[in-house]
């Protein structure tokens, strides 16, 4: 795809939109270090897992700002550039959920007690976190086939679909499964765990966003 691209007058592109996409991967990725540390009931890790996070995002917006001067000062029709410019933002928003969603679950330290208490929701919040993990993979394979395939561009945006409703579901069980043991929590913890599970599905939802 970014040769192709690179064929139209956007010069300086072509590297802008490939390390984007490499960033919002790489902050998604961490979100699996995150999990693992949690469950580890190593809070100090988490907290460094989400400074990495909240890192890269701020590493992500800077070249999406470069990206975006680049597109504007292009000439380039003005539907297909309007399209580039609605994709940079919907995989940017990805990496703004993974920050956030990170924070979330990184602003305190629950008890281990409280965390054994929730452990069948934390299996599936770990099904979330890696779900949302492949379906950000699966979205920036999409952007990579545009221009190489377009038919299994379009085969993987629809896949991407398909796999947000799965875990679709996978939410609505980790959700039940807190609420029912919400009187072995406290406030805090649950409204926590709650949000972090609410984020993540806006990872999902961006991404398939950005495959529309």
């Amino acid at each position: 795809m970014w040769r192709k691209i690179a064929s139209f007058p956007l010069k300086g592109i072509e590297e802008g939109l490939k390390l984007h996409s490499q960033l919002v991967m790489e902050s998604i990725e961490l979100l699996s270090d995150l999990i693992e540390k949690c469950r580890c009931h190593d809070w100090d890790n988490v907290r460094a897992a989400a400074e990495k996070i909240a890192f890269i995002e701020r590493e992500a917006d800077d070249v999406k700002r470069s990206v975006e001067l680049k597109l504007y000062r292009g000439i380039l029709f003005v539907g297909l550039k309007e399209d580039f410019l609605r994709l940079l933002e919907a995989m940017d928003n990805i990496a703004d959920r993974a920050k956030e969603a990170s924070r979330a679950l990184a602003s305190r330290a629950p008890s281990k007690g409280e965390m054994e208490e929730v452990s069948d929701c934390s299996e599936k919040v770990k099904e979330m976190v890696y779900g949302t993990i492949d379906v950000v993979r699966i979205l920036i394979r999409a952007i990579e086939m545009i221009n190489k395939n377009k038919n299994e561009a379009l085969n993987l945006a629809h896949e991407i679909e398909k796999y947000e409703e799965r875990l679709d579901d996978v939410k609505l069980e980790a959700l039940r499964r807190l609420t029912v043991r919400e009187e072995r929590t406290s406030p805090l913890t649950y409204l926590q765990i709650r949000d972090f599970i609410f984020l993540l599905d806006m990872i999902a939802d961006a991404a398939e966003n950005a495959s529309d």
